[in-house]
């Protein structure tokens, strides 16, 4: 039969600073960055194809460059006709 080992709990006076009872959430960028570092890392060509987390990092890349795209406009079509502004002969039947 194994001998019964008995390991002395700490004094209890040994931390006396109040401890809160559960641990501080990161901080929101943290936790971001820490997810974006992820993603980025699943940018290499080592992942098989239909890998979920190159998917959501291509949807995240694209939101985030999203402010940096240039503004292309097409050009309006012309909505008057084009004798508009020319002088032209009226006749007025009465």
């Amino acid at each position: 039969m194994a001998d019964l080992v008995v390991v002395p709990s700490p004094p209890e006076d040994w931390n006396t600073e109040p401890r809160a009872p559960f641990i501080a959430p990161a901080l929101l960028i943290d936790v971001l960055f820490d997810q974006l570092e992820y993603l980025v890392s699943h940018a290499g060509g080592e992942c098989p194809a239909g890998c979920p987390d190159c998917k959501r990092f291509k949807q995240i890349k694209k939101l985030l460059l999203v402010p940096f795209e240039s503004v292309s406009r097409a050009v309006a079509p012309q909505l008057r006709p084009d004798s508009v502004g020319k002088v032209q002969n009226v006749c007025l039947v009465v």
